[in-house]
């Protein structure tokens, strides 16, 4: 049978691999727009990691507009493009983040260069994260051609997006709906549908079970022996942000609180790689007048978080989905201060983690300096390297779902080529 896409690329790489008897060459586009954070980007950068190591001949291109994409090494088989960046002001508006003139100038430019990288990587497979068409619509352009072709699609996205009217009211469109209904293969919610499922929050809209294939949390292979033990012997908190793009606030309150009493833990704090350098200085500035003199470590960006928290004895972070599933992963016990501006999205998921005794919040967007050093020693004294039974095999049944589609789409025929079968299983 002659697939769609052999149709439109009959000279694709990949189709003389087949008629050759050598293995399926996959070629993987993965789009992420990235404002605020970084846990679109570091999503995509674990779910090509996974494809390489799962599928053999695979190549990867990441597209992202992230300001941090370089400060990442990527996986194996894996490039990168970076697209103009974008960013919030404080009404939560996106703006252009270096371009100057109108937002609509950036998202044109933007996605042009999106649409140029999809007709010169010829990708057998394109995988959007969270963004439905792409900012603003920046990637439709790009799903029409793609499902044109017949470019296999994939939508990807975290389980918890933003509160039900609010997304709905996102979604309800014609464009949207159609990628909904029509453009994409398969929609993929990278989450447990027994804590949130977006089939009924987000219904009508998104409860089509036959389409939805709920992976579980996408939870990256802990490498041990990365870092060395954090010498001393007090107690260790790490307090990390995300980006740092909004996390001033939150860092300001945790220095308020150590500054009411001494304290018997040291801390370590990760400002954010996209906190301003004005704000920065200002968290260290107010550190310094904190005693004992160094029990508070400033450090700008850290590339293993995962790592640190299998040093330390709690964390205080905030609830985006990247920071929590590592927690969950770590077992570390967890004070959130979650956001609810302009998103509901991280207020809701920690309300739910809580719900079930596997985090601390505090939803306050200032909490009382004392509320938050009676957390943390709470915390601290309820230490178990345990953890949560969440669902973390996201990356292994996403790549399940990838192999069911080519499956579906007659471009495989078995799975002896996978490296890790086992993973794939549903």
């Amino acid at each position: 049978m002659t697939s769609n896409y052999e149709k439109h690329f009959p000279k694709h790489p990949y189709v003389q691999a087949q008629q050759d008897g050598f293995d399926f060459p996959l070629r993987v586009l993965l789009y992420s727009h990235d404002s605020v954070g970084l846990g679109h980007l570091r999503r995509n950068l674990a779910i090509a990691g996974e494809i390489a190591a799962t599928f053999p001949n695979s190549s990867m291109l990441v597209v992202t507009g992230s300001p941090c994409a370089t400060q990442f090494q990527l996986p194996d088989n894996t490039d990168l493009i970076k697209i103009p960046s974008i960013s919030k002001d404080e009404q939560g508006q996106y703006v252009a983040r270096n371009f100057s003139g109108p937002l609509e100038h950036a998202l044109k430019f933007r996605s042009d260069m999106l649409l140029e990288a999809f007709r010169s990587f010829e990708p057998t497979l394109i995988i959007m994260d969270h963004q439905l068409i792409g900012l603003k619509g920046e990637a439709l352009r790009m799903l029409r051609e793609a499902k044109d072709k017949g470019v296999l699609t994939i939508y990807g996205s975290r389980d918890i997006k933003d509160s039900p009217d609010v997304v709905k009211s996102r979604w309800n469109n014609a464009d949207c709906l159609w990628a909904l209904n029509e453009g994409y293969d398969r929609i993929c919610v990278y989450g447990m549908s027994s804590l949130f499922d977006p089939r009924i929050a987000y219904a009508p809209l998104l409860d089509k079970a036959r389409q939805v294939h709920f992976t579980g949390y996408l939870a990256r292979p802990y490498k041990k022996g990365v870092e060395k033990p954090i010498p001393g012997k007090r107690k260790k908190v790490l307090v990390t942000f995300g980006g740092g793009s909004d996390g001033t606030g939150r860092a300001l309150s945790y220095l308020r609180a150590l500054a009411q009493e001494p304290v018997a833990w040291d801390s370590h704090i990760i400002t954010g790689p996209l906190m301003d350098n004005d704000k920065k200085r200002l968290i260290r500035q107010r550190a310094k007048k904190i005693q004992p003199i160094g029990s508070i470590k400033i450090q700008k960006f850290h590339r293993n978080i995962p790592a640190l928290l299998r040093q330390v004895d709690a964390v205080v972070a905030m609830a985006g989905y990247n920071s929590c599933v590592e927690i969950l992963q770590s077992g570390v016990p967890a004070v959130l201060l979650p956001r609810s501006f302009p998103r509901q999205e991280q207020l809701i998921r920690a309300t739910l983690m809580a719900k079930r005794g596997w985090v601390t919040v505090l939803p306050e967007a200032d909490p009382d300096p004392q509320l938050m050093l009676r957390a943390v020693e709470d915390a601290l004294a309820s230490f178990r390297r345990k953890r949560a039974p969440a669902e973390l095999n996201g990356l292994g049944k996403l790549c399940g779902v990838i192999h069911e589609l080519l499956q579906s789409a007659g471009l495989i025929q078995t799975m002896a080529h996978l490296k890790h079968p086992k993973n794939s299983a549903m």
